[in-house]
């Protein structure tokens, strides 16, 4: 053969003396790149190109690869399995060859062109095999959006599915957001995936019910309220609404701790509203038939590890008339058994569907052989198999665990600690530390904590220093008065039928009586647009509704034009303002519309609700959340903070802590980190932290006082 038709990607480089030009002429221009990059050391995936010399003698060939070019195809197969140790076609080990055709030009028919990038071997095997039924399990930073992109890429572009036939299932809002961004970059923008359904289990049983009427969480204390005051019962609204919820997910009233009589009570007076909670939305569409819709054709469903037995459910009545049904996740990451999920539901599947394929993903592509070396020998503590996670990133930062005197000289040390890393001390103060300058962004940068109520010292510390951040999860500021009133007066302005938002707002705003309430409901109930002419015939005598039209007036044309945090900024202008309307305007900073907003806090979960400090910081901010709302996350540097006893696992002499379940959702927070992780703890440390390895760099920070106001002379 005189020509050479095929170049391993470490041989490019030097194979054309690192010339530009004539690599991308022979090699193609994605070619030169892999050998660039190959000879430039990165983590490329060994693999070989096909030069463009190859192409023209394809078609001179009438279109057919001729057996010089074959040969040489199955020799160089055969260097890259020797190179591996693995079997082209091997099921217990396969090799996945990476492969870049060096054309000029595009050569359908040629060959199919695979690049792994992202995918390790066991994922791309599962997606190119043509099977109806695959279960990923899959480890922290395996590529499980990467996965999920690919398969719905390769149902669209290899199997000719319609995107109107695909349904994704996503474990909260933002994921579903960045599932779709994803996807539009791959299948070329939005048009592309216009017609395919992407959301929560909620979102899309709210889509498949139609027009109902949603009550937020505020609204639904409100009616919890209603109940216990008509049946002169003591229990916390709350509570009562957290019980509600556990039972209409499966959990007996025992469990849950309470009477049927104020369950029925409760779900009465819901119907009398007209409207549904947050859970009854997965069982009206448990109702639903389906049978004659395409949109369930192909399921995919993520994080199938944090299901519960109700979305369990859902998912076989979906499936039932579908052709494949496609599910991921990692039972080591299962940490909502509060909301009866359970990472047995993987074999909950291998029972009822005996068939099922199985793909395990062990390569991390996200996190350092540093942190993957802390956060594995910690949730081996489990019971299971060995966790064989093996890292594809480079060895990087040490892993560090810093002991304080207290709280708050944790909070302290956090933030001068953050101050350092984004470049806000200098380089002597910095070297004399002991610490490699490592330049970062504040958004480079997440602080997790166990609860709310540890986040809030974080935050102070932070703002103390002017270091902007940005509160992720679902805060208590929402339950207040002020702040349920006003989004239930918004609600009724955009849908006067919602009798349980304008009972809200006529109580907490005006003070209403029950049965001036009443009346007023029965007097808007029919209203679709406010009619308010009419409406002020109708409450004559009645100078408490009168001035509630006289305020809808006033408001209808602001909230049709205005930002939503303007709109609450106006209303502070006008009524005044409080901290938990502050935060309240620091959280509708992130959506445009009214109606964005309202879905974000009623259908929302953790990761999905999102407030600034009081600079409306939208982004190059901090990012402080709850472990349980880092879930699905990833940063370049990750704190997780307040790792003490009581605290983490997190128990009480009512409720015992879940040991298993609390050291998976420590195991998550570690498993956020790519290059950096620093775990800290005050003076009782976790019993979690006996488990870390010895290879962590154990730190000591001094009691630090609380700093002193500065004394003015003048």
């Amino acid at each position: 053969m005189s020509k050479k038709f095929l170049y391993l990607f470490k041989e490019g480089h030097d194979a054309f003396g690192g010339d530009q030009t004539t690599m991308k002429n022979t090699l193609g221009g994605k070619g030169a790149g892999l050998a660039e990059m190959t000879h430039a050391g990165m983590p490329v995936p060994q693999g070989f190109t096909i030069t463009t010399e190859a192409c023209t003698q394809y078609y001179a060939d009438n279109r057919e690869i001729n057996d010089e070019i074959k040969a040489d195809i199955f020799k160089y197969m055969g260097i890259l399995e020797e190179q591996t140790g693995k079997t082209f076609g091997s099921i217990e080990n396969p090799l996945l060859v990476s492969v870049r055709s060096g054309a000029r030009q595009s050569m359908p028919g040629m060959m199919d062109t695979i690049l792994n990038l992202g995918l390790n071997d066991e994922a791309v095997e599962g997606l190119a095999k043509k099977t109806n039924n695959a279960r990923f399990v899959n480890s922290p930073g395996t590529g499980k959006t990467k996965t999920l992109v690919s398969r719905i890429a390769y149902l669209i572009e290899e199997q000719g599915v319609k995107p109107e036939e695909i349904t994704t299932v996503t474990f909260t809002n933002q994921a579903a957001t960045e599932m779709r961004h994803r996807l539009e970059q791959r299948l070329g923008g939005k048009r592309a995936i216009s017609r395919m359904t992407i959301g929560t289990f909620h979102a899309i049983c709210l889509k498949l019910l139609g027009d109902v009427r949603l009550i937020s969480e505020g609204e639904a204390i409100e009616v919890a309220e209603e109940i216990l005051q008509m049946q002169n019962r003591k229990k916390n609204a709350k509570q009562l609404i957290q019980s509600v919820s556990q039972i209409k997910n499966g959990a007996s009233f025992e469990t849950a701790e309470l009477s049927e009589e104020l369950y029925d009570s409760y779900c009465s007076r819901l119907q009398e509203l007209g409207v549904l909670d947050f859970d009854d939305l997965l069982l009206e569409a448990q109702k639903q038939t389906i049978t004659t819709q395409k949109q369930f054709t192909h399921l995919l469903v993520d994080e199938f590890q944090d299901i519960n037995d109700i979305q369990y459910q859902l998912v076989q009545k979906w499936n039932e008339s579908g052709k494949n049904l496609f599910v991921i996740g990692d039972p080591d990451q299962s940490i909502y058994g509060f909301r009866g999920s359970s990472g047995r539901c993987f074999e909950r599947l291998e029972e009822d569907s005996p068939d099922i394929n199985i793909i395990r993903l062990v390569q991390n592509y996200r996190s350092s052989p540093e942190i993957l070396q802390t956060a594995v020998p910690v949730i081996e503590h489990n019971p299971g198999k060995p966790r064989l996670l093996t890292p594809n990133q480079t060895s990087g930062i040490a892993v560090r665990l810093v002991q304080t005197a207290d709280d708050f000289s944790e909070g302290i040390w956090i933030a001068k600690e953050i101050s350092r890393m984004t470049g806000g001390v200098d380089m002597l103060e910095t070297q004399s530390l002991g610490h490699t300058q490592h330049m970062r962004s504040f958004s480079d940068i997440a602080v997790l904590c166990r609860t709310h109520r540890q986040l809030e010292l974080i935050e102070k510390c932070l703002r103390h220093d002017d270091i902007p951040c940005i509160i992720s999860g679902r805060e208590d500021f929402l339950n207040t008065d002020d702040v349920r009133g006003l989004l239930s007066f918004f609600r009724c302005l955009q849908d006067p039928g919602d009798m349980a938002a304008l009972r809200t707002a006529l109580k907490l705003l005006w003070n209403c009586p029950s049965d001036l309430i009443e009346y007023a409901q029965k007097i808007c109930s029919h209203q679709t647009e406010w009619d308010l002419e009419t409406l002020q015939y109708d409450f004559q005598g009645y100078e408490t509704l009168l001035q509630m039209l006289e305020r809808i007036e006033a408001w209808l044309p602001l909230i049709q034009k205005e930002k939503p945090w303007k709109s609450v900024q106006q209303w502070e202008d006008k009524y005044g303002s409080s901290s938990a309307l502050e935060k309240l305007k620091n959280t509708a900073v992130f959506h445009a519309n009214l109606e964005e907003l309202w879905n974000a806090l009623v259908l929302g979960q953790e990761a999905d609700i999102s407030r600034t400090t009081a600079k409306n910081w939208k982004a190059g901010a901090v990012h402080l959340m709850t472990l349980h709302g880092s879930k699905g996350l990833e940063f370049p540097a990750v704190f997780v903070s307040g790792i003490k006893s009581g605290i983490l696992p997190l128990e009480s002499t009512k409720h015992p802590a879940d040991i298993e379940e609390e050291r998976r959702l420590f195991y998550v927070g570690m498993t956020r980190a790519r290059e950096e992780l620093i775990l800290t703890y005050g003076a009782e440390p976790s019993s979690f932290l006996s488990e870390l390895p010895n290879t962590i760099k154990r730190e000591t920070v001094k009691r630090r006082e609380q700093p002193a106001e500065q004394l003015s002379l003048f």
